[in-house]
Formats: C-alpha cells, sequence, structure tokens
C-alpha cells in the first residue's frame, strides 16, 4: 500500500441542521491501494505557536501541525469518510494517476539505458 497526506482546510467539527461550524484546517496520513481503497492512518491538526523576532526572521513559521486528539482524529475521520468522501478520492484517483506516470516514465528510461548499454 502507498501513503499519501491529505491536507484539508475549514473541515467542520460538527454539522448542525446543514450548518458546518468549529472548522479546521490540518491533514491525515492515508494509506491505499491501486483500486483507490484508503484507510486514515494519523490526524494532525493546524496549531499555532508563538515565535520570538528573531526565530520569524530566521524563516521559521507559526503554523504548525499537531497530532489530534482521539476524539478529534475520529470526528475528522468520520468527516473524511462521508461528507468529504468524494473530496479524498479525488486526491487518491490523482496520487494513483501520478504514480502510474512515474512508473511508465521510470520504464521508459530503463529501456532507454538498455539500448544505450548504460547498464
Amino acid at each position: 500500500m502507498a501513503t499519501f497526506t491529505y491536507e484539508f482546510e475549514e473541515l467542520p467539527l460538527v454539522i448542525a441542521n446543514g450548518i458546518p461550524a468549529g472548522q479546521i484546517n490540518g491533514c491525515a496520513e492515508l494509506t491505499f491501494d491501486r483500486n483507490g481503497n484508503w484507510q486514515v492512518q494519523s490526524v494532525c491538526v493546524e496549531g499555532y505557536q508563538t515565535l520570538t523576532q528573531a526565530e520569524r526572521s530566521a524563516g521559521k513559521k507559526p503554523w504548525i501541525y499537531v497530532a489530534a486528539p482521539t476524539e478529534i482524529a475520529g470526528i475528522v475521520e468520520e468527516r473524511l469518510s462521508n461528507e468529504w468522501n468524494f473530496r479524498v478520492q479525488d486526491a487518491i484517483r490523482e496520487a494513483i494517476e501520478a504514480e502510474r506516470e512515474a512508473a511508465a516514465e521510470y520504464r521508459a528510461d530503463m529501456r532507454r539505458e538498455d539500448r544505450m548499454g548504460a547498464f
């Protein structure tokens, strides 16, 4: 199985009467197979760290990902599997296609090198 990091923005933790609330940003580490079946391995949410002026000047960013508590990770996984499933499926399809293209290019490079005796 391959791995993929799916980044999400404004994912609602709550949907009440069709109204999304408690929106968060973060990422989910997914594993997937060639058929597009996927599973969440871990969830991180976006956090903010206070930086000194020296850290900012050095290019350090205040926004970081932190591991989500089990309860929040469960909600995120549920959202990704249900309301956001089509978004995750699209991202997985793109990742599978990119892997296929990379594999085809690799095979073509190997054939070229073999023909030229570079092996």
